[in-house]
């Protein structure tokens, strides 16, 4: 039984070493004019993890951030919440054309 869940785990660990390698080949060779466009979009790393990403740019709507709302406990206001939206990380991911 022991050597069943060794054969088991090796084989977990090395599915999971095959699949990091394959995303790192993705994001190494990924389109960076995107990702440099997604960095200034964030405008800073706390506001990835706050979710207060902007959701306008230029006067207008951006596309590349999904937004919602979300209600402040400490003030009961509404507050405007946005994130990366799955289109701009793919499009980084992505090589470029």
């Amino acid at each position: 039984m022991v050597e069943i869940l060794k054969a088991v785990g090796i084989f977990a660990s090395g599915a999971f070493g095959v699949s990091c390698l394959f995303f790192a080949y993705q994001v190494f060779t990924g389109n960076k004019s995107e990702y440099e466009r997604n960095r200034r979009r964030l405008g800073g790393f706390k506001s990835v993890f706050s979710g207060s990403v902007p959701t306008v740019a230029d006067g207008g709507r951006d596309y590349q951030v999904a937004a919602g709302i979300a209600i402040d406990r400490k003030t009961n206001q509404w507050v405007e919440q946005g994130k990366l939206s799955t289109e701009a990380l793919l499009a980084a991911l992505r090589r470029p054309q």
